[in-house]
């Protein structure tokens, strides 16, 4: 048990609080609102977060006063090193030379998001990377929060003997399936099939007419239907992939999935679980977030509990205000599309935090540490995608967290410009799946 006092028990000082203790280190906590009864730290572990004078033997963090405040401003990030970690939010004077739980509330709750300014997001709307302190102080591929907080664990131990470390935290492995296009060739209008078709023979691609052909007349399936195929190499390497579909479209020469069209629903119907790959239209209106989760439920008879935006287009607050009064109940858009990293410079899951509202919900954000979209945009090599995925989950092994990587159906499928890339996906996740069974 850690008994902590507080000069104001605010929401946002809750709400971190029981992240950094309860998820993270599985400690229980226990609030001390009273000075005058501050438990004796011969006996107990105490951490105070005040300006007070502290007594001997209590862990005082020095607090900066974003926890204490209401509203949105934006805040001076002076930079420092503690424990060869690079912090902000500096207050020296106490047991720690900056105020940890502060500076992980502005990086989880994406607080600089809220405060951008227009020049700060893209065309679509999202905010650049470019833009975060993560991007500009070098630390966009390092899950910092979690370092902190083992470093953390690590002084609350020489601070006090009584303190004994919850060995609950263990490294894990989630990859991520998402899918835009259940097909490549199938069920496609002839004007698709008859473009492909003359671009390959024009380009001389025997092999993908070969495989366009046997698709399109139904003697082997479409390149593209492939998560059966998927779940089965995942599940030889003990990994359970989440399928996230697409269910929404807007050009006029995609086939939409149509709850009442019979191939479909076979097709979807068969013991697979499809969470939701809502359209950047959904992230910005709650009727449409609904249309689609209905469309996707209609067709696969499941509940629909998790979202993924397209192409991990979103904006706050809306978007995941949408989510949490449709009553989702995990996310894994926590990612920038262009980078590879950490965008909360975290890799562990937490609830989301309205800094509008000032209040938390049971909403849980999963942080993706790749994309695929970061392979597309870069022009990477197949070689890129082990380095990329090894050196993110080693990063990740370090402090014990969530790995999710997120990679689409066509990318996987072996066809066309992609090629050769599922092996290297395969032995990649083989890799980080020993990775998980070594800890």
């Amino acid at each position: 048990m850690i008994f902590i006092y507080t000069d104001k028990l605010t929401p946002r000082v809750q709400y971190v609080f029981e992240h950094v203790f309860n998820t993270m280190l599985h400690q229980p906590l226990s609030w001390i609102h009273d000075w005058d009864k501050l438990p004796d730290p011969a006996n107990h572990v105490v951490l105070a977060y005040t300006t007070k004078t502290c007594p001997k033997g209590v862990f005082h963090v020095y607090p900066h006063g974003l926890l204490f405040k209401r509203g949105l401003k934006k805040q001076s990030v002076d930079m420092g090193i503690w424990c060869g970690l690079k912090t902000f939010f500096q207050t020296p004077g106490a047991s720690m030379p900056f105020d940890m739980f502060a500076a992980i509330f502005y990086l989880i709750s994406r607080y600089e998001e809220y405060v951008a300014t227009p020049n700060d997001f893209d065309e679509m709307a999202c905010f650049k990377a470019e833009c975060s302190l993560a991007y500009q102080e070098g630390f966009l591929q390092q899950p910092l929060v979690d370092a902190w907080v083992m470093e953390l664990e690590k002084t609350l131990q020489q601070h006090t003997a009584l303190y004994q470390v919850n060995e609950g935290r263990c490294f894990t492995f989630r990859p991520v399936i998402v899918i835009d296009t259940l097909f490549k060739y199938q069920n496609k209008s002839i004007l698709h099939n008859t473009y492909h078709f003359c671009r390959n023979l024009y380009k001389s691609r025997w092999h993908a007419i070969r495989t366009q052909l046997k698709a399109f007349l139904r003697i082997s399936n479409d390149p593209y239907c492939n998560f059966s195929s998927l779940l089965q190499m995942h599940n030889r390497n003990n990994l359970l992939p989440i399928f996230f579909l697409r269910v929404s479209y807007n050009k006029w020469w995609e086939r939409p999935i149509y709850a009442f069209n019979s191939t479909y629903r076979k097709l979807l119907s068969q013991n697979y679980f499809f969470e939701l790959h809502a359209t950047p239209e959904a992230s910005a209106s709650f009727a449409k977030l609904l249309s689609e989760r209905k469309k996707l439920y209609q067709i696969t008879k499941s509940q629909v509990t998790m979202n993924c935006f397209h192409h991990l287009v979103f904006s706050f607050p809306q978007s995941y205000r949408n989510l949490v009064k449709a009553s989702f109940r995990g996310d894994y858009s926590m990612a920038y599309a262009n980078y590879a990293g950490f965008r909360a410079s975290t890799c562990t899951p937490y609830k989301y935090y309205d800094l509008e509202k000032e209040d938390y919900y049971k909403l849980t954000i999963h942080p993706v540490a790749l994309s695929d979209d970061v392979l597309r945009q870069k022009g990477s090599k197949r070689d890129d995608v082990y380095r990329y995925m090894i050196q993110l989950a080693k990063e990740v092994k370090q402090v014990k967290g969530e790995f999710v990587c997120l990679f689409h159906n066509d990318i996987l499928s072996d066809s066309g410009r992609w090629n050769r890339w599922l092996a290297v996906y395969e032995s990649s996740i083989r890799a980080i799946a020993n990775m998980e069974v070594k800890l």
